[in-house]
């Protein structure tokens, strides 16, 4: 009896002393927020590699299970019969995702990069004739307005020469020195050239990177399984059976959403850029390989991924030659329309299962919080979110006896009125 009279002491004491931890925790958060901020950041910057690492595994899974059946398929006894046989045939199907990762970067650099060069370069080049074009048509149409021309026309020239200058001094310098690899390399020894040996440090960094995640991908890759079941253990051994089940199903539920929509709206967008490419050549729009680069990049975001990309396409069209802007306006609306009535949904299918009003709504808050990468993976993260709350409101209602259907809802304003109706 003693002892449990210290017990409940002991108890109360600790949880005292928890809470009183947890709000100083919490006062430290509040009045040192930007510190640990920075320190969030600088953990982010130094984990980037294995982020890099965890989205490339992400990405090839499914490349590494379609080649890891196949194999299977075709060395069936070898499999059965001995362990080592089946780690080679993992280790030879992660060798042939990757292989099936590089083919695919090489032919998108190959066919991507050198016409998007030349349509930079020709586009700065001849970005001081469109201002002046630009110039002419803004004072023709201002000539009725001398009030309105002496407001407007200092501000245009003077935007217009500082567009010009950091074009001309910045952009166009940094596009020839990336084109000549070998003269970079000579001017990082040579005094004076401070900013060319920055990029290329910058680009040796990254390249470290790159490597990093490449070793981070392939050991996830070989480590999947252990990874999974010692994640289930973990869960197993804390939670009650019941929910340790209920976690494990709507962990696998998330997979299936998130990578459904992301592989599949890559794959989207990659189509939509290839045919945008193809008749912006078709119909002579000027500058097709950058106009198609934009559009189909912006078009990783949804719902609101094509205006995005069409907005400065059009602008830049429209220095070139204004009918052609409205035209491929035009052209961008029938392809958006194409895209989400057609070609997404064969290709996405089910995979969100949202309301477009849910959609926008994850979008903008998705979006506002985390920027482009919130705008992109804000549909399929609030689609997790959706579906786990769906699951426990089913369970809730079942456990009460009520129907699940929202439709049996509709119309009706009390308990007693839907029980009739069972």
């Amino acid at each position: 009896m003693k002892r449990d009279k210290y017990s409940s002491y002991i108890a109360s004491g600790v949880t005292a002393f928890l809470v009183i931890a947890a709000s100083l925790l919490f006062c430290f958060c509040l009045l040192r927020f930007e510190l640990i901020a920075s320190f969030f950041r600088t953990l982010a910057y130094i984990l980037r590699p294995i982020t890099y690492g965890l989205v490339l595994a992400f990405l090839l899974l499914p490349v590494h299970r379609n080649i890891h059946s196949t194999l299977k398929g075709v060395t069936a006894g070898a499999w059965s019969k001995s362990p080592r046989a089946a780690r080679w045939v993992n280790f030879i199907s992660i060798l042939l995702s990757l292989l099936v990762l590089l083919l695919v970067v090489w032919l998108l650099l190959a066919m991507v990069l050198p016409q998007l060069y030349i349509s930079i370069v020709g586009l700065i080049k001849a970005m001081p004739g469109y201002i002046s074009s630009l110039q002419i048509l803004l004072m023709e149409f201002l000539k009725n307005n001398p009030e309105i021309q002496s407001v407007l026309l200092p501000i245009y020239e003077s935007a217009a020469s500082s567009l010009q200058e950091w074009l001309q001094m910045e952009l166009l310098p940094n596009l020839e020195s990336v084109q000549s690899t070998l003269n970079l390399l000579e001017s990082v020894f040579w005094p004076g050239f401070s900013s060319v040996a920055s990029i290329v440090i910058d680009v040796l960094y990254w390249l470290k990177d790159v490597l990093i995640a490449l070793i981070v991908s392939v050991y996830l890759l070989v480590r999947k399984d252990m990874f999974a079941a010692q994640s289930k253990k973990i869960v197993y051994s804390i939670l009650p059976t019941r929910q340790a089940d209920l976690i494990v199903e709507e962990t696998r539920s998330a997979y299936r959403i998130l990578s459904g929509f992301i592989i599949g709206k890559i794959i989207d967008s990659l189509i939509i850029g290839i045919i945008c490419f193809v008749c912006c050549s078709l119909f002579g729009f000027p500058y097709p390989a950058l106009v198609a680069t934009v559009i189909g990049v912006t078009n990783v975001i949804p719902f609101f991924g094509p205006f995005i990309g069409a907005i400065p396409c059009i602008l830049l069209i429209l220095l070139v030659n204004p009918m052609q802007s409205l035209y491929f306006a035009l052209f961008i609306l029938i392809l958006q329309q194409f895209d989400g009535n057609i070609l997404g949904p064969k290709i996405l299918g089910d995979s969100i299962g949202l309301d477009a009003f849910w959609v926008l709504f994850s979008i903008l808050l998705f979006g506002g919080l985390f920027g482009f990468t919130g705008m992109v993976l804000g549909v399929p993260v609030f689609a997790m979110i959706y579906s786990i709350l769906n699951r426990l409101i089913r369970n809730g209602l079942r456990r009460k006896q009520l129907p699940i259907e929202t439709e049996d809802y509709l119309g009706k304003t009390t308990l007693k009125s839907i029980k009739k109706d069972i």
